[in-house]
Order: structure tokens, then C-alpha cells, then sequence
């Protein structure tokens, strides 16, 4: 609706997994981000790519302790960011 704000929050996290950000946690972040509404980007400073997509996650090369920007627009937006530090910030 015209007027509407969309609520957006940022948050920095750690990638904290030996194995840095592979496949497997970014397949993880991509099926619990599906169905919630918000739209979510992760990266390093302006290079942010689609949280959703494994493909674009895996680009980031994040290794362990590398520090990543999460954005999370939309409703739900709190959920979103929430659940991407969760699975990023694992140890495994």
C-alpha cells in the first residue's frame, strides 16, 4: 500500500564453522529462508548477494572468521535475520 514503510534491520555476523560458508549451511539458510516473505542479503560491505540462493551465498567464498553484512527486508524481517545468524554463526 502507498505509505507503507518496509522495515528493514542489519545486523554483522561471524561465520564461525571450520569449514567456513559451503554448500551445505548455505542449502540449509536457502530452505528455512523459503517460506518466510522477507527478503534477505548477505556479503561484505556493497557486494550483497540473495540469501535464497545457494549459488550467489557460495560466491561470498566466506571462510571461518569471516565477518558478513546480513540485511533482512520485509515483514517478517526480524525471523529472517534471526534465523540467518542461527545457521551461519553454527560451529558446524
Amino acid at each position: 500500500m502507498k505509505g507503507e514503510t518496509t522495515k528493514r534491520i542489519e545486523e554483522e555476523i561471524e561465520i564461525r564453522g571450520v569449514l567456513g560458508l559451503h554448500a551445505r549451511p548455505a542449502a540449509r539458510l536457502a530452505k528455512a529462508l523459503g517460506p518466510l516473505r522477507a527478503r534477505v542479503f548477505i556479503g561484505r560491505g556493497e557486494n550483497l548477494v540473495d540469501a535464497r540462493s545457494i549459488l550467489d551465498v557460495l560466491t561470498l567464498s566466506a571462510r571461518a572468521g569471516t565477518r558478513l553484512r546480513v540485511i533482512a527486508e520485509g515483514e517478517d524481517a526480524e525471523v529472517a535475520l534471526e534465523t540467518t545468524k542461527r545457521i551461519l554463526e553454527a560451529e558446524a
